[in-house]
């Protein structure tokens, strides 16, 4: 790369793996000839600080360090479109962490600068929910965040050392 590396991600096929950092780029590996075989521009951002990819399907998600989340089709992006499916503003400090549930139905996006810094993207319509975080908590200081096999609950660690368990009710299995 030609920045610093700041976050990596395989593709769930193990056949790819994604690089971001410094430069503001997203670099594609092929993991079988171990070689860089395409270089994209994520829009708008100078420092990539997180990446993640959907666990179905063909999207990843791009964090930068103004707290913009770009959604991208990865077919799209290698093929030359760079405009992300959508941009995600919600955050206002650096995106650490992101994480797909496993159907690829919801993006969790964390800041671990701010409390209350973490949202929950619903991918289909790529809005963001408004019922998160809930109106009586306060999240102190999201650290990372995990969604169980099939989905039924989220478990989120905070800088306080506490990791509090949510049921998605969407889910019936857990």
């Amino acid at each position: 790369m030609n920045g610093t590396v700041r976050s990596v991600a395989f593709t769930n096929d193990g056949q790819q793996l994604l690089s971001s950092g410094g430069d503001g780029q997203v670099y594609h590996w092929d993991m079988r000839t171990r070689s860089c075989f395409h270089i994209g521009v994520d829009e708008g951002c100078l420092n990539g600080t997180a990446l993640c990819t959907s666990p179905v399907g063909n999207l990843f998600a791009a964090g930068s360090d103004s707290g913009i989340v770009n959604i991208y089709n990865r077919e799209e992006f290698l093929g030359g479109k760079r405009k992300p499916l959508k941009a995600i503003e919600n955050l206002t400090t650096k995106v650490d962490f992101m994480k797909f549930n496993h159907d690829a139905q919801i993006l969790a996006v964390i800041s671990r600068m701010k409390k209350n810094s973490m949202k929950l993207i619903h991918v289909p319509s790529l809005t963001v929910f408004t019922n998160w975080p809930p109106a009586n908590q306060t999240l102190h200081h999201p650290m990372c965040m995990d969604f169980s096999p099939r989905g039924g609950f989220m478990a989120l660690g905070d800088a306080g050392g506490r990791v509090s368990l949510y049921k998605l009710h969407h889910y019936h299995q857990a």
